[in-house]
């Protein structure tokens, strides 16, 4: 299915023809299903100046997770970690109104996050892979409905791939540690509560995980356990009031002036490597029909 290579660098995945036809299908079913859903697919580029990373706030509190910079004209160029810096750049393009919200972007975007060799473990823990990303811009009024409908399609994108069981957690701030995230109470307050809200709507069990938060925002993180109790990490929904702030988003409110609207960072399977990884792992190769790059085989006799 794939192989890695320390003479081409280590954690770094080389997708074999059948491995790369069992991701293509996966990929294809993501994109059918989130278009589905109101989502359009986007693209952006795989480094970003270090001025973009700056303003993020990733140079500050990321640094230790993102490779060394690339000197391009005498300016410095950084790998991508996370694709959401490109998606905001996209929003800022045109003036929004509050009728364009909300918007939903999809993207299968490759990010690069150095991670010590002693940590490297095949398509489970790598330094280059592809998340099912997605942000959504809205309105604080329709922030619940977003967050509900992107769990509902994590359980759906879970399920249709035979993960029926799983661990949510919702990830916040450790209180006695502020200093390792950006933004004010003000900003994290409303979206750990929007998170929280949103499970306890949907009657949804969740374990709260202090310190355990992004840097940005708070996230739920849903676990999915395979065939033998495992877990692995898979979706994830991050509600985020800071970036706005930061890159200075707005849109024009029904009242004619000018508002920031709410982002929510997530992927609702994790990446292509680790997901791909955790099917290996719960079906012991032995893929469903409908996955598998060889579905049958004649013997004549």
């Amino acid at each position: 299915l794939y192989s890695t290579h320390e003479v081409g660098g280590a954690g770094l995945i080389y997708w074999h023809p059948k491995g790369a036809l069992v991701r293509e299908i996966i990929e294809n079913f993501w994109r059918e299903e989130h278009r589905k859903r109101g989502y359009d697919i986007v693209y952006s580029p795989h480094i970003g100046k270090a001025d973009l990373w700056q303003i993020s706030g990733h140079l500050d509190f990321y640094r230790e997770s993102m490779y060394s910079p690339m000197d391009v004209d005498g300016v410095d160029y950084l790998l991508k970690p996370m694709n959401c810096p490109f998606a905001i750049l996209m929003y800022k393009t045109k003036t929004r109104s509050y009728r364009d919200l909300p918007l939903r972007w999809g993207e299968l975007g490759t990010v690069y996050r150095y991670e010590r060799s002693g940590v490297l473990h095949g398509l489970l823990r790598v330094r280059g892979f592809t998340q099912d990303d997605a942000h959504i811009f809205c309105r604080s009024d329709q922030l619940q409905d977003e967050i509900i409908g992107v769990i509902e399609l994590s359980q759906h994108m879970l399920g249709s791939f035979g993960f029926e069981d799983y661990l949510i957690e919702l990830s916040v701030r450790d209180p006695a540690h502020k200093d390792k995230y950006i933004g004010e109470d003000s900003r994290w307050e409303p979206a750990e509560g929007a998170l929280e809200q949103a499970l306890k709507t949907m009657g949804l069990e969740y374990k709260i995980m202090p310190g355990e938060a992004k840097f940005y925002g708070p996230a739920i993180d849903i676990k999915m356990r395979d065939a033998l109790g495992r877990g692995w990490q898979g979706p994830t929904i991050q509600v985020d009031f800071n970036f706005p702030e930061r890159f200075d988003m707005t849109f024009v409110g029904e009242d004619s002036k000018e508002h920031r609207p709410v982002m929510v960072h997530r992927t609702v399977l994790g990446s292509m490597e680790r997901f791909v990884g955790g099917l290996i792992e719960h079906y012991a190769g032995a893929f469903p029909v409908w996955l598998s790059p060889i579905q049958v085989v004649i013997i004549p006799i």
